[in-house]
């Protein structure tokens, strides 16, 4: 009588753990196809656990321009260094 809530208890362990991930539908979706099976239920919980991926703002290189731009301006930067800068952000190079 206890064992089938303890055993739907266990199955949604993945999904328990990633309710607060932003692909909490995805793991909760696999976690009910697949979880039945071994296999699956052990994939919901990997992807319930990993880490998540660290998010690196995009920038531009006009927006460096304008980020160079205002230190030099607060003298922060020499004139010098901005060129230096410039030409290696210009190159695809970041310092």
């Amino acid at each position: 009588m206890i064992v089938f809530p303890l055993l739907f208890i266990i199955h949604f362990i993945p999904s328990f753990i990633a309710r607060k991930r932003p692909d909490f539908l995805l793991i909760l979706l696999i976690n009910i196809l697949a979880g039945w099976s071994i296999i699956g239920w052990l994939i919901a919980l990997y992807l319930a656990l990993r880490k998540e991926p660290l998010r690196v703002p995009v920038t531009s290189v006009a927006d460096e321009l304008t980020k160079l731009n205002d230190l030099r301006n607060q003298g922060i930067l020499t004139q010098q260094e901005f060129e230096r800068q410039k030409v290696l952000l210009l190159n695809g190079r970041h310092a």
